[in-house]
């Protein structure tokens, strides 16, 4: 994670003045580690460390940008520090390790947005003046009353607080509560009017203690630390001239070069003594090293007269007479033989037990292995015969379920052909489905809701890569499409209301014959467009869009015939229009205009894909030919997949979205979450009118 903003302007600026602060710090003798106006997200690291290193007692991080105090490293090793300055930042919350701080007398963290104080501030046994203001507090915790050398606390600019705890009155050192008294409950306005004197016998009635006045202090330790005198080398003075500001900073940078040189000088005669030290040490490992040395030479000399004396006796042994050497080597042979007859006997008898032991193990492994070949052949004749009578049961039993589903079928056939309501319930439903306006409403009323659901999803993925987008332009145009959605159920449902007469001028005649259902619906289904029962295909949205964007959309039903046919677009003319129905100059015009709109698209999609399965040397005239033959205005289910943008509910973050709120036009929730008690849209907050209900192809 970076340590600055991410779009920051002075980025720059912000690195080098952080290299700069920590040069000085780690250079300079002085007990202040400042980190101030840095534009910083997160504590350096290592800050920590370099403050337990350096001694440092004093440690700046106002003017900056924290959200915490992590990554600086381990809060334990700040427990030198006496003074922290946390203010104008954006901490939320102190961790539970600040109360590793016991030699802190001043903590300034106004300006932040602290909502609670952690119990383990009561491990702060050295703090004398605690700055909350300008926070979000909302109550203060009982152990600030365990701050027995608190002096100063300020909670002034806190909106949510309005009641102070009893328990500070045991902290009997305070001298001065800063704090907006109009807004107190407890104690009431009056009595925090009075001053702090006032307001500390009242907490002391409350909790029935006796007050005891302050212990008076002479000098504060930290007195002269306060973060107003802060003195900061990196903001230029109006009174100060270039050349001034320059002449102060070499005169900065000659004493930390002095000091540096004083402590390396310090360093390098520290070296020199130890040095020193370490040479006597070695003269004295080398000593007693000569000592053992001389004292092995003594023992060698000492092994080396040994060694001698038994060669002389060993030569004196050679000089025996040769009857007993005869008779000692008789001896020797002797015993050989007796010790080798010894180890043949027992040779003998390990062999025959082991070869006793082997006949033992092979008969047993042969009678293992005949019981096991006799029990597997009975378990697979019981496994065949097992397997013969499931056989036979799942053939009876599909048999069975075969008569069961022929005479489930019949019955189902006889009923339908029985029951004129079925015939009529058919036929609604395939005169809707073959009818050419309803179907060209449901392709509008699908390409809109694919529309809206495609910006909410937009919307949705801008908002959380937090990319800036025009929110009005948006607006406008999902309140446009809103508007062309109620047109178009307005006029599906006239067409339906037409229907249902056309049914009931039929159901006049049905009178005639018995049969006038089921005739009827034979009719439709031999006069229907073949291309309106296909299943199999779908019209391709982009194609619809272009047609939207030319203004004759209304046109779709005309085009039809041409769609769901195997022929390209590109051969559709205004004759063939105006012979199929479209009378209007400009609708013609507009029509040819948004199919050279699509096949251009479709080119520039598949003109890779077209031209890697042809010929290298293919001219590109051949390659436009095949891509315009294969623009026939409807995709495949696969490629509607593709094209379909999922769009899931805002809310239950599983189903697909169905309905859209009005005004708004935000496509973003599903039906079963819209019907809860929700009286505005959940991604832009605006009141929710009346939902219209959609289902996107």
């Amino acid at each position: 994670m970076s340590l600055f903003g991410r779009h920051s302007a002075d980025e720059t600026d912000s690195r080098a003045k952080l290299e700069r602060k920590l040069y000085i710090a780690k250079e300079s003798p002085e007990a202040d580690f400042d980190l101030s106006d840095c534009q910083l997200k997160q504590v350096p690291s290592g800050t920590y460390s370099l403050c337990k290193v350096y001694r440092k007692e004093l440690l700046y991080l106002q003017d900056n940008k924290l959200q915490s105090l992590e990554g600086g490293g381990q809060l334990s090793d700040l427990y030198l520090i006496k003074v922290l300055n946390l203010s104008s930042n954006k901490i939320s919350l102190l961790p539970h390790d600040i109360r590793y701080l016991i030699n802190l007398t001043e903590l300034h963290i106004q300006n932040n947005l602290i909502k609670i104080i952690p119990d383990s501030i009561q491990c702060m046994e050295s703090l004398q003046v605690l700055d909350l203001s300008s926070n979000k507090l909302r109550n203060l915790t009982p152990s600030l009353g365990k701050l027995k050398n608190l002096r100063k606390l300020d909670i002034s600019d806190n909106t949510d607080l309005d009641e102070l705890c009893s328990e500070l009155c045991l902290a009997a050192n305070i001298v001065q509560i800063e704090l907006d008294g109009n807004q107190f409950k407890f104690p009431s306005s009056e009595i925090c009017s009075q001053g702090t004197e006032a307001i500390m016998r009242y907490l002391c009635k409350s909790m029935d203690v006796e007050y005891s006045a302050p212990v008076t202090v002479v000098s504060s330790p930290v007195s002269g630390h306060t973060p107003s005198s802060i003195q900061n080398p990196f903001i230029r003075s109006s009174t100060m001239t270039w050349e001034e500001q320059e002449a102060a900073l070499m005169e900065q940078e000659n004493k930390l070069h002095q000091v540096a040189k004083e402590q390396r000088e310090k360093f390098l005669s520290n070296i020199i003594q130890n040095q020193l030290v370490l040479d006597n040490e070695i003269f004295k490992v080398q000593e007693a090293k000569e000592v053992e040395r001389q004292k092995l030479i003594l023992a060698i000399q000492d092994d080396e007269k040994d060694i001698e004396c038994l060669v002389k006796n060993f030569i004196q042994s050679d000089y025996l007479g040769p009857e007993v050497v005869q008779q000692q080597l008789a001896y020797e042979q002797a015993e050989h033989n007796r010790l080798l007859e010894i180890v043949r006997q027992n040779y003998d008898n390990l062999r025959k037990a082991d070869v006793m032991r082997s006949i033992e193990a092979l008969m047993v492994e042969d009678y293992t292995m005949q019981d096991s070949t006799t029990r597997y052949r009975d378990h697979l004749n019981n496994m065949k015969q097992s397997l013969l009578t499931q056989d036979l049961e799942g053939a009876e039993k599909l048999e069975e379920l075969l008569k069961a589903k022929d005479q489930s079928r019949t019955l189902l056939v006889e009923k339908l052909l029985d029951d004129q309501d079925i015939q009529k319930a058919l036929v609604a439903s395939l005169l809707e489905r073959v009818d050419t306006r309803s179907w060209s409403l449901n392709q509008e009323i699908s390409l809109i809701s694919s529309h809206l659901a495609k910006l909410s999803v937009i919307e949705q993925e801008k908002k959380k890569l937090h990319i800036g987008y025009n929110y009005n332009e948006l607006l406008q145009q999902r309140v446009h499409l809103v508007n062309l959605l109620d047109d178009l159920f307005s006029q599906q449902n006239k067409r339906r209301m037409q229907l249902v007469d056309t049914l009931k001028e039929m159901e006049t005649e049905s009178s005639r014959s018995s049969d006038f259902w089921l005739k009827s619906y034979q009719r439709l289904i031999d006069t229907a467009p073949r291309t309106l029962l296909d299943v199999g295909k779908s019209l391709d949205p982009v194609l619809a869009n272009y047609l939207l964007q030319e203004g004759v959309i209304h046109c779709l039903p005309f085009l039809v015939k041409f769609i769901f046919s195997d022929d390209s677009l590109m051969e559709i003319s205004h004759e063939k229009l105006k012979a199929n129905g479209v009378t209007l100059t400009s609708d013609r015009e507009g029509i040819i205009r948004a199919i050279k709109w699509y096949v251009g698209a479709k080119s520039q999609n598949h003109n890779y894909e077209v031209a890697t399965c042809m010929e290298p040397n293919a001219p590109s005239k051949e390659i436009l030919d095949v891509e315009e033959q294969n623009c026939t205005g409807v995709v495949s289910n696969n490629e509607t997949e593709v094209t379909i943008m999922e769009s899931e509910c805002v809310i239950c973050m599983d189903a697909r979205c169905e309905v859209v709120f009005v005004p708004c036009g935000h496509m973003c929730c599903c039906q079963p979450c819209s019907v809860k008690d929700m009286d505005s849209c959940p991604m832009c907050r605006s009141n929710i009118d009346r939902t219209i209900k959609v289902i996107v192809a």
